[in-house]
């Protein structure tokens, strides 16, 4: 979902563009989409909210038949949602899971490698912020696509990244039982299947896809046009979210979260994970606005420009962004323009990783921010010839290095993964970095120099402004180190800046993986933004490394 969601987003674009009315949704429980504990299975629900966008879609338009288009499982839940409907003009399946066994043992693989814990007792697994109990994942390896039922002279166009004997078979199958179909091996799909970190963020060429489409179901002479209808409004209890445009032309997108009873006139500014949409890292944007609702306090997460359902600054459809050397102050400017003409009075920006970095540098720009939530800030500074690979050889520490080197099981790796060469030359150069440090501070303390760190700059600003700053790292993040480098061992020297609250958790990672992980950031986050929203200065929160277990 997170890797497709720009590709789609694109899609969807150019298909209006084209004549042909586009819908995209969240399934229950991911997104923006609402979610229920109670819930145990998932893919019933899932195969019947693909119905319920369809007739919705039908009926905001008065279209009469309907094209399905998925990516992944939800190209197989389209084909199952096909069988059952006769108003499916044609079916567009990029990358289909084919076969369900193979794909839970994928997921159970992948859960496994990146949580020890994720595979449960149960049988279900958890994975990023879904729970997929036992039922949910008997009923999705129960599935194999070459025993699907589609209908007669149905157009079925399979785009395949690469051929395999499974699509073949499924092509030959589908093709027995009478659907028209055309397969393309579609290598552009690359950036909807690949880790979101190396994204590809160039516009996909969808033209061999709308070219099948405009073959198979010619756009009508005159384009469906459906009624304006309500405003979107999703409401729980506690909670209550609104899909709102803001900034220069409408251009940028957000989401608006609410208390449904009284609130305050605090709102906090909820920004993008590197180039994840708007929802963040397994939705933890979106758990984290609604329990500050619980809590009484608005937020809206937004998409910064080129990212998630907001345009481009130079171009509305393209959806692309580097992750920092990009300036994010007027995006954040812009949220806080409309949440002031919504009322509210007092604003906090949150973000995790680059969007810390982005929360922090919109502070200094933007005076009117008052708090600053940030979860494993990577860096103080971002200089014009960096990149994610030179910033984490420069603010990690070279006992790290030492400790790998040590275990004799890493060498084949290390020797793999490593630049030696740059990594000596980084800390020497960091050496350097810090030797001057010392200096400078010596002098500063002397009155004779005034220090003029990027770091140190930006808190005297925002501590002569009595700006709030929260600071929240896991235990061993590399964010950790570029600190201590400004500001002494566990960030200490932060302490000297009216306002600040350090903690430095351990148990976490740096994206936060596991739920129970993102339930002690939320908590912790919520817990300093109430006390502060209160009137209180958030003092009972200690600061430092504490003994809090995540589970």
């Amino acid at each position: 979902m997170v890797r497709a969601h720009h590709p789609l987003r694109n899609l969807a674009d150019e298909l209006a563009i084209a004549g042909y009315p586009a819908m995209r949704f969240d399934y229950p429980d991911t997104g923006d989409s609402a979610e229920d504990p109670e819930r145990t299975e998932l893919w019933e629900t899932w195969r019947k909210s693909i119905h319920a966008a369809l007739d919705h879609l039908r009926r905001e338009t008065g279209a009469r038949r309907v094209i399905l288009c998925g990516v992944r499982i939800g190209a197989t839940l389209a084909t199952l949602a096909a069988e059952q409907r006769d108003d499916v003009a044609a079916l567009v399946l990029l990358a289909p899971v084919l076969r369900g066994r193979s794909y839970v043992q994928q997921l159970q693989m992948q859960a496994r490698l990146e949580n020890r814990a994720a595979v449960l007792p149960d049988g279900g697994l958890e994975l990023h912020e879904l729970y997929l109990g036992a039922e949910t994942l008997e009923r999705i390896a129960q599935v194999d696509l070459r025993n699907a039922s589609l209908p007669p002279d149905l157009p079925v166009g399979l785009f395949m990244q690469a051929p395999s004997k499974l699509g073949a078979d499924c092509e030959r199958a589908w093709r027995q039982k009478g659907a028209d179909v055309t397969s393309t091996d579609f290598a552009c799909l690359a950036p909807m299947l690949q880790p979101i970190e190396g994204l590809d963020t160039r516009p996909m060429d969808f033209s061999p896809l709308l070219a099948w489409m405009r073959q198979v179901v010619p756009t009508p002479p005159v384009s469906v046009v459906g009624a304006a209808g309500p405003a979107a409004v999703l409401a729980a209890p506690g909670w209550v979210e609104t899909p709102l445009r803001f900034g220069p032309d409408d251009a940028l997108f957000g989401m608006f979260c609410r208390p449904d009873g009284d609130a305050g006139d605090l709102a906090v500014i909820i920004g993008n994970t590197g180039l994840n949409p708007h929802y963040g890292v397994a939705r933890f944007a979106v758990q984290f606005a609604r329990d500050l609702a619980r809590s009484g306090i608005a937020s809206f997460r937004i998409d910064f420009a080129g990212l998630g359902d907001s345009a481009d600054r130079t171009d509305k459809i393209p959806v692309s962004a580097p992750e920092f050397n990009i300036d994010r102050s007027a995006d954040i400017g812009a949220a806080i323009d409309l949440l002031s003409q919504l009322g509210y009075r007092r604003f906090a920006v949150h973000g995790i990783c680059s969007g810390a970095y982005h929360a922090l540098h919109g502070a200094v720009a933007d005076q009117r921010i008052g708090v600053v939530l940030m979860v494993n800030l990577p860096v103080l500074e971002w200089r014009s010839d960096d990149d994610l690979f030179s910033v984490t050889r420069r603010n990690t520490k070279l006992s790290h290095y030492v400790q790998r080197l040590v275990a004799k099981e890493a060498w084949g790796r290390l020797m793999r993964d490593l630049d030696i060469g740059k990594i000596l030359w980084t800390q020497a150069e960091r050496t350097a970095e810090r030797a001057r440090d010392a200096v400078l501070g010596w002098a500063e303390r002397r009155g004779w120099v005034e220090r003029q760190s990027v770091g140190r700059r930006i808190m005297t600003a925002l501590s002569r402004r009595q700006v709030k700053t929260f600071f929240l790292f896991s235990s061993g993040d590399h964010g950790v180190d570029a600190i201590e480098q400004e500001f002494g061992r566990g960030g200490t020297g932060l302490m000297a800046f009216a306002g600040t609250t350090v903690r430095i958790v351990p148990g976490l990672d740096h994206m936060l993986t596991a739920g129970a992980m993102r339930r002690t950031a939320i908590d912790l986050m919520i817990r300093y933004v109430t006390e502060l929203n209160d009137g209180g200065d958030a003092g009972s929160l200690p600061n430092q490394a504490a003994a809090v277990n995540p589970g």
